[in-house]
């Protein structure tokens, strides 16, 4: 195992629980990936003193953490405090890489900027819209309104830092005015903007590489080593290729068995082969998974759950041989699982 595995997991907050609220675990992490919402909340709550699918729901409906695309592009949970200024820093690399693809679906620049325009119209009553209620308001100026069209025409108002989603309607998402919840600060410098995300990705993502950081943020690696150097994280030696963080990593022992969800921050990085000697499917079937399985730190499996009125169903598909050990910690996996969601877990285990 790499030093750094166990130098991430603590990192992360995945050796052991230690965060009190779902805020402290989105801020100590910089963003958590959240296509998935509902994985996304297990991706904090893991990370926390036991709480459940219901905290976090209702600490979503407060506004305590946000979600919106600021990275890469995808959906990360974030602090309002920290959404300008992750946009200050990623949003011009993340609009080059989305204006290029525009001509392919046939949405020229000016049709994002006006379709921005109208989408903050309809907004500006303070009444929170779904997707589709955007796209109706898009119909009604006589924009295109659906499919790619609509998707890229949000998610260029999430990143230029005029919307962002509001709380849940049912099961649908709906947006806000991203004004109406968080109150710009004021400007600063790239420099030193590029040095706090530097220190705030290595703090919360253990020893970094910096193709991890530029991964993570969409920066060029350029970039991203001028904010390693700009952040003054101290580089260290890991089997002859250069790490960084702000601090001596903390080694502890990494859990027997852990049961991520399928984009939990702890994969969001630059991987490497030696990441999936443990797995003995494709990299690919990973990625689609609705969860991950570690085993000592390392990827070696999947899972997969099913939510029914009183129970939850958990199958987990492991590539390594199944020990007691490995078992036991399973089991106590599925509990807390199950503790997340407020059933009783009923465990399968496969392979």
């Amino acid at each position: 195992m790499r030093p750094s595995v166990v130098g991430r997991l603590h990192a992360q907050g995945l050796d052991a629980p230690r965060f009190d609220t779902a805020v402290d675990v989105v801020r100590h992490l910089g963003c958590v990936q959240s296509q998935l919402h509902d994985m996304g909340l297990w991706a904090v709550a893991r990370r926390t003193y036991g709480l459940t699918k219901a905290d976090l729901d209702a600490a979503f409906a407060r506004g305590d953490f946000l979600r919106t695309h600021v990275l890469r592009p995808t959906w990360h949970f974030v602090d309002p405090s920290d959404l300008h200024w992750l946009l200050a820093v990623t949003a011009p690399r993340i609009s080059k890489i989305l204006m290029s693809g525009l001509n392919t679906i046939g949405l020229s620049r000016d049709q994002l900027g006006r379709g921005a325009e109208v989408i903050v119209d309809a907004l500006a009553d303070g009444v929170a819209r779904t997707r589709a209620e955007l796209g109706e308001a898009l119909a009604g100026a006589g924009l295109a309104h659906a499919g790619q069209h609509l998707a890229h025409t949000v998610m260029h108002a999430e990143i230029e830092a005029l919307i962002v989603n509001g709380p849940m309607r049912g099961k649908q998402h709906t947006y806000v005015l991203l004004d109406s919840v968080v109150t710009p600060p004021p400007a600063q410098p790239r420099d030193e903007l590029l040095a706090l995300i530097a220190r705030r990705y290595a703090r919360g993502h253990g020893p970094v590489r910096d193709k991890d950081l530029a991964w993570w943020t969409s920066l060029t690696l350029t970039e991203s080593r001028r904010a390693i150097e700009l952040g003054e994280l101290r580089p260290i030696d890991i089997g002859g290729e250069t790490y960084w963080s702000p601090d001596a990593p903390v080694e502890s022992a990494p859990p027997v068995a852990t049961l991520l969800s399928n984009f939990d921050e702890y994969i969001s990085y630059a991987r490497d082969t030696e990441d999936y000697t443990l797995f003995s499917g494709a990299p690919e079937a990973m990625m689609r998974s609705m969860g991950l399985l570690l085993v000592g730190g390392r990827l070696a499996g999947t899972w997969t759950r099913t939510i029914k009125s009183k129970t939850v169903d958990i199958v987990v598909d492991s590539s390594p041989r199944v020990t007691p050990p490995i078992r036991r910690a399973l089991e106590a996996e599925a509990a807390a699982f199950g503790q997340f969601v407020e059933r009783q877990p009923e465990l399968q285990i496969l392979g």
